[in-house]
C-alpha cells in the first residue's frame, strides 16, 4: 500500500455581473491558502468594444487581461494560484459606456481549500 495526501474540499463559485463600466467589481472571496485551479469567464450577451480584466484586489489582470466582450462565449485562464492571504477576485470592465443591464458576464472559479487527507492506494 502507498499513501498520498490529497486536497479534499473544493468549491465552485459562480458570479453573474453586469457589463457596465466600473473601476472594480468584487466577485469571489477566497480564503487564505486557497488553491485556484480554474477561472472561466462567460459572456452571455455581447457588447461591442468592451473588455474585462479578471484579477485580485491588488492586481487587476492576474487571470485575464482585457478579454473582449464583443461576442458570446467562454474565455479560460491558464493561471493557477495559491493565495497566501485572504483575497477577492475582481473584474475591471472598460469600454462599456451606456451598456444596458442585460449585457452580462458570468465568472466561474474552482478552488480547493488548504486541508488535506491521506489516502491509500
Amino acid at each position: 500500500m502507498k499513501n498520498q495526501k490529497v486536497k479534499n474540499i473544493s468549491y465552485l463559485c459562480k458570479a453573474e455581473f453586469a457589463l457596465a463600466n466600473t473601476e472594480k467589481k468584487e466577485l469571489v472571496a477566497l480564503p487564505s491558502g486557497a488553491e485556484v485551479v480554474s477561472v472561466n469567464l462567460e459572456i452571455t450577451k455581447a457588447h461591442a468594444g468592451g473588455a474585462v480584466s479578471i484579477g485580485l484586489d491588488d492586481e487587476v489582470n492576474v487571470f485575464l487581461n482585457n478579454s473582449a466582450t464583443t461576442k458570446k462565449g467562454f474565455t479560460q485562464s491558464a493561471t493557477l494560484l495559491t493565495l497566501k492571504d485572504n483575497g477577492v477576485i475582481t473584474a475591471k470592465i472598460t469600454g462599456c459606456e451606456g451598456v444596458s443591464e442585460d449585457a452580462k458576464g458570468v465568472l466561474r472559479v474552482l478552488y480547493f481549500l488548504p486541508s488535506e487527507i491521506l489516502v491509500e492506494y
